[in-house]
């Protein structure tokens, strides 16, 4: 290769560089706070409901998918749907712990966006951060659904993963009830009726 080719290269490999650093950058200046994300994805749902919510009795699984496409990237499905199972996941094999975590999401879904659009018409806010998380890897942040006579107080537990210091949700508390522990014990209540890992997946509903 030439000397003109080789300063060519430099100055593509210089520019590589400069547009990684550039794009770090960005990243790390634009990365989401747990608020803003819970802010974020609840307009983005909230949106979908205003805009595609009579799809719900028209076409229910289409209005589930768009739902979906929103909650899977900020959710940590899996997670969650482990903790459901608690000491029954030891004994489960990998196949029946993916096919759990694959029911669990479906019906959490289905759920939650039939949930938001019975609460569309009322006031959604999100409580300011008493302090910001800082380089906490948990955090909580409380929303509040706002109606005529009906008050609800929705506190998401919010984890940074290891593996790319995304948020995700882990947990939810609905006006004082832990849904985390209600499931776990909805698991553990079918486990000891039917004492089969299988029938239990296959009939789970939140």
């Amino acid at each position: 290769m030439g000397k003109i080719g080789m300063n060519w290269l430099r100055l593509a490999l210089l520019a590589w560089v400069g547009m990684a650093v550039v794009a770090a950058a960005q990243a790390e200046a634009t990365e989401e706070t747990p608020h803003q994300l819970v802010q974020r994805v609840t307009a983005e749902v909230l949106s979908v409901v205003e805009s595609r919510g009579e799809l719900l009795e028209r076409d229910p699984a289409a209005f589930y998918l768009e739902i979906g496409a929103i909650l899977e990237p900020v959710v940590a499905f899996d997670y969650i749907a482990n903790g459901v199972m608690g000491s029954f996941a030891r004994q489960a094999s990998a196949a029946q712990r993916k096919r759990f975590s694959e029911v669990f999401q479906t019906n959490m879904i289905s759920t939650y966006a039939k949930g938001m659009v019975v609460y569309a018409n009322q006031k959604v806010e999100i409580l300011p951060p008493v302090e910001e998380p800082g380089d906490q890897r948990k955090a909580s942040v409380v929303q509040k659904i706002l109606g005529d006579g009906s008050n609800h107080t929705v506190v998401y537990s919010m984890g940074k993963s290891k593996l790319n210091n995304q948020w995700k949700l882990l947990n939810v508390i609905i006006d004082g009830v832990n849904l985390g522990n209600t499931f776990r014990s909805q698991f553990a209540q079918a486990m000891k009726k039917h004492g089969d890992l299988d029938l239990v997946i296959d009939n789970w509903s939140s």
